[in-house]
């Protein structure tokens, strides 16, 4: 390459930007010290909220508190717990429906001991209205509790078997088939239906009411696996599964609808005539049967 050509060649302006942007060491102290940042007033560092350490600076305000007593702490009279969860539970009728279809759904209830669909109901002023719900809704709408297991190491396979036993019965009921069952499902769901019954009280349901709707297992997911040595210089991986069990409680107002639901199905239903419904002298075709 020729003396000329490496004249022409031009290098990148970089050492210019790079003393554009430097500062002195005792500048950056000065900029650090009054905000915390190199650009200072340009840029302000602003604290972050966060819900779990606002809960841990209340838990060690209230030790440092002397008349503060730990015993006596209890979910419901917890105010910053309270607020970490969010709300308290309402019922579906008051989320889901308008003011007047709950004054009418209320009152059907009151009437019927349940919901019956598509019935004339009169209200208090003198009015009457008919209310017709699909049969999703009428589930959400009447009172159930939901429950959710812990991961547990069995097969959805063997789960099933004694979920379809106590599928349909009382809860105390499937409590005791639970704690006698040979497999390890059986005192899981039995603890599972235990917790449920602590926690109805809490949303107006009595346990001694309450029956399982529904039950039903499914994979939790993230199985382990292991090696499975063989013979011959053959191996294989065995999986080792992980189940969850969820759960729908319900109480007796359920089993009555079900119940009318049935009888009014039958009733609609048509006679059944084991012989054709004409005369006994048989009708007369028109060509020989021989």
């Amino acid at each position: 390459m020729s003396l000329s050509m490496l004249r022409s060649l031009r290098v990148p302006q970089t050492l210019s930007l790079s003393r554009q942007l430097h500062t002195s060491k005792f500048l950056f102290q000065e900029a650090s010290k009054s905000s915390g940042s190199l650009f200072s007033d340009v840029t302000e560092l602003q604290e972050q909220n966060s819900k779990k350490r606002d809960f841990s600076d209340s838990l060690q305000s209230m030790n440092t508190d002397e008349n503060f007593k730990v015993s006596k702490v209890t979910v419901e009279n917890d105010v910053k717990l309270q607020e970490y969860i969010g709300h308290k539970p309402t019922p579906a009728t008051d989320k889901l429906l308008t003011p007047l279809k709950k004054q009418i759904y209320e009152q059907n209830v009151k009437q019927n001991g349940f919901f019956k669909n598509n019935q004339e109901i009169t209200l208090d002023n003198g009015e009457r209205y008919k209310l017709k719900l699909t049969e999703e809704e009428i589930n959400v709408l009447e009172p159930s509790l939901y429950l959710k297991s812990y991961r547990i190491k069995h097969s959805v396979k063997k789960a099933t078997v004694f979920l379809r036993l106590i599928s349909g019965m009382n809860v105390h009921d499937a409590i005791t088939q639970g704690q006698f069952h040979t497999k390890k499902i059986g005192r899981e769901v039995s603890q599972m239906l235990q917790e449920g019954i602590k926690d109805a009280p809490e949303l107006g349901l009595k346990p001694e009411e309450l029956y399982i709707s529904q039950i039903w297992s499914g994979s939790d997911g993230w199985w382990s696996r292991r090696v499975d040595p063989k013979g011959r210089g053959r191996t294989g991986i065995i999986h080792h599964p992980y189940i969850h069990v969820r759960a729908i409680l319900k109480t007796p107002i359920t089993k009555k609808r079900l119940a009318w639901e049935a009888e009014q199905k039958e009733l609609r239903q048509k006679a059944k005539m084991q012989l054709p419904n004409e005369k006994l002298r048989f009708k007369l075709d028109g060509h020989y049967k021989w």
